[in-house]
């Protein structure tokens, strides 16, 4: 039986805007937050609420700000070794299977069949392993990486940065007419 689950965000409104760094645009935009909530679905028929979600996008691109985050470099190469590890052990299969004529990770007398298709799932793995680690690596060496940490200037919190409105309070400033919240840290 096909089961067709999910989720479905509903009631989305602006909630609030703030300065950020978008690393799609490369440069300091202004961010909108849109509330939404959340519900789980099942044969595409709203069931529950789960939860209220704000997700940030750029003014500029309508990307979210933070898509194009670089990985560390420690991380990939835990990963690259993690990867080469489920290569040597595809190829230590690989030659055992070839030696002895069976299964060297069954327990009892594993034909030579299922040496060869131990030994091709493992580099299977250890393939999607390497080239997800290789897509990230170039998206850390992409120019633009070490400006994505760059600091941002908050937004001052005088006027609203969407329709020019003056604020009336300084402490938590909200732009009453455009129903956002301005935050300025």
């Amino acid at each position: 039986m096909l089961l067709l689950h999910g989720h479905y965000k509903f009631f989305p409104r602006r909630a609030a805007v703030r300065n950020d760094w978008c690393t799609v645009c490369k440069a300091p935009r202004l961010a909108v937050g849109t509330r939404s909530l959340v519900f789980l679905h099942l044969f595409h028929i709203p069931l529950l609420p789960v939860a209220r979600v704000t997700d940030w996008n750029c003014s500029a691109c309508g990307n979210y700000p933070g898509a194009r985050l670089a990985t560390s470099r420690s991380w990939l190469r835990t990963v690259f070794l993690f990867a080469g590890f489920l290569a040597a052990v595809a190829i230590w299969i690989l030659i055992a299977t070839l030696v002895t004529g069976r299964d060297p990770l069954a327990q009892g007398h594993g034909r030579m069949s299922d040496g060869f298709v131990g030994a091709a799932t493992f580099l299977m793995v250890a393939g999607v392993v390497a080239w997800q680690a290789l897509r990230q690596r170039r998206r850390a060496e992409e120019p633009g990486a070490v400006e994505s940490k760059a600091p941002v200037a908050p937004l001052s919190g005088d006027t609203c940065p969407l329709c020019g409105d003056l604020m009336l309070t300084r402490s938590n400033p909200r732009c009453e007419r455009c129903r956002v919240d301005i935050l300025t840290d």
